[in-house]
């Protein structure tokens, strides 16, 4: 009878101490969960999936552009219509970010009809002739670069660098981000890393994309927060 006794209370001992082990280690994945969690929380500055045109984005036809929010297609479309070489077309609506902080930028673009030896992409931190830009061109390249007073300057050092990691051609869908983290920026096609550098302070509060030559483009999504 003692020995069975004995058996019992061990029994509910060693039932206790599993119970435990299985508590402390529910609490410690849940603490790592929310440790991981607190350390990894972006804040959203703006989405738009262009289902209207509730941020403000230029629109309007030029004899050399037309420039819409393309609700039917939740796209904005962007057609520059030149064939000379040293006009882009610039499409934004102002967005402060802090550019003290870390933060993404993000955009998805569908490359429709047009050349394809001249690019397209996302422009940032700009002002009227002045902003920073990260392109890639339907030939499989991309490059960084700055406009200052209205005149192009390369920030990746031979200017543009082929990648695989560019969609080609026509009908080509392209995902762009670049990150800035402390004052180095990270720039991602397709999100494969392709380049890392610095850049210089903001010219103004400018966010948008900008178009080279004669080329139809379709801004599927952007997306822009703090990391």
């Amino acid at each position: 009878m003692e020995t069975s006794e004995q058996g019992i209370i061990f029994a509910f001992k060693l039932l206790n101490r599993n119970k435990m082990k299985n508590l402390s280690a529910f609490l410690l994945f849940f603490l790592y969960i929310q440790f991981n969690a607190a350390f990894s929380q972006t804040t959203e500055i703006l989405y738009d999936d262009f289902s209207d045109n509730r941020n403000h984005w230029q629109e309007g036809k030029t004899a050399v552009s037309d420039v819409k929010v393309d609700v039917e297609r939740g796209m904005y479309q962007i057609k520059h219509k030149s064939k000379v070489t040293t006009e882009a077309w610039t499409a934004w609506t102002d967005v402060t970010i802090n550019e003290s902080k870390n933060f993404r930028i993000t955009a998805q673009f569908y490359k429709e009809t047009g050349v394809t030896n001249f690019g397209y992409g996302i422009l940032w931190g700009g002002r009227e002739k002045n902003y920073y830009s990260f392109l890639v061109s339907p030939g499989g390249y991309y490059c960084v670069g700055k406009v200052v007073d209205g005149d192009w300057q390369d920030i990746t050092p031979e200017g543009w660098y082929a990648s695989e990691t560019v969609s080609q051609g026509r009908h080509a869908f392209n995902k762009l981000t670049l990150s800035k983290i402390g004052d180095t920026y990270h720039f991602e096609v397709n999100d494969h890393k392709v380049a890392t550098m610095k850049c210089g302070p903001f010219f103004g509060n400018k966010l948008g994309f900008n178009v080279n030559n004669k080329q139809k483009i379709m801004v599927d999504w952007i997306k822009v927060e703090y990391i």
